[in-house]
């Protein structure tokens, strides 16, 4: 007996496949298309927004660095000034012969600090000449300067530096740097190199910085303004072993 002959199965289409329409592609390109520039104008108008913004935020922070800067340097002028009066008193009560030549000296440092303070930056040399003057000024006064030193090394010329940056720890040292025999032990270092400044100075402890709770001010404000000035690129080291006070600093220029 023959097989009986089996049916092919029926040709259901799949329910699981849509058909390909080619127009539902050409409405999303459209829609995109129409919508690009709404985009575009939307993130344009976001960023210059955010830029605005952020040239406003740099603005008021310059402004305030700036007037920061203003404050510290307002607080050093005036303790310079008393010191070196100071001096100038002591050498006329003495009725010594170097008070004219003090004199000189101070109106060399006060031509310096009306004429260039003011300025953000200023040549390294002159900076430097100030500080000459202000140690001259210092020995004037000490009843013994043997062991007052100051030692410049390396090539000034061309570079620029905020103004008084140094005084206050030179300041410092002399105020605090006689022992209990009237002697002055300070030393000053510049080594200048062409990428970097190094200032280093030392002082012997004497008996009156303990009884000063004013001590720290000034280093106090030479911090904040060195933090706003080079925020980045200075080094700072104070050590104090109760007998010695040392602060050595580079700054890359």
């Amino acid at each position: 007996m023959p097989e009986p002959k089996i049916p092919p199965p029926p040709n259901f289409p799949r329910r699981d496949v849509m058909p390909y329409d080619g127009r539902f592609i050409r409405e999303l390109i459209t829609m995109l298309n129409l919508s690009a520039p709404i985009f575009v104008s939307a993130f344009l108008r976001v960023y210059l927004e955010w830029r605005k913004n952020e040239d406003l935020r740099k603005k008021v922070e310059n402004e305030k660095v700036s007037s920061e800067l203003q404050f510290l340097k307002t607080q050093l002028n005036p303790h310079f000034l008393f010191n070196s009066l100071n001096a100038i008193y002591s050498l006329t009560v003495k009725n010594s012969r170097t008070a004219s030549d003090a004199i000189i000296s101070l109106s060399e440092l006060m031509r310096y600090m009306l004429y260039e303070t003011d300025k953000e930056m200023v040549p390294l040399g002159k900076e430097l000449e100030y500080i000459k003057n202000y140690v001259q000024l210092q020995r004037l006064r000490l009843s013994d300067s043997a062991n007052v030193n100051l030692k410049i090394s390396g090539e000034y010329k061309g570079k620029e530096i905020p103004p008084v940056l140094f005084i206050s720890f030179i300041e410092n040292a002399f105020k605090y740097g006689t022992d209990y025999e009237g002697k002055t032990y300070v030393d000053i270092n510049f080594t200048i190199a062409n990428n970097s400044i190094h200032f280093r100075v030392e002082n012997k402890i004497g008996v009156q910085r303990k009884e000063d709770p004013n001590s720290g001010v000034g280093l106090e404000n030479i911090k904040n303004r060195l933090k706003l000035l080079y925020p980045d690129s200075h080094r700072l080291h104070i050590s104090d072993d109760g007998e010695t006070f040392v602060v050595d600093m580079t700054l890359d220029t």
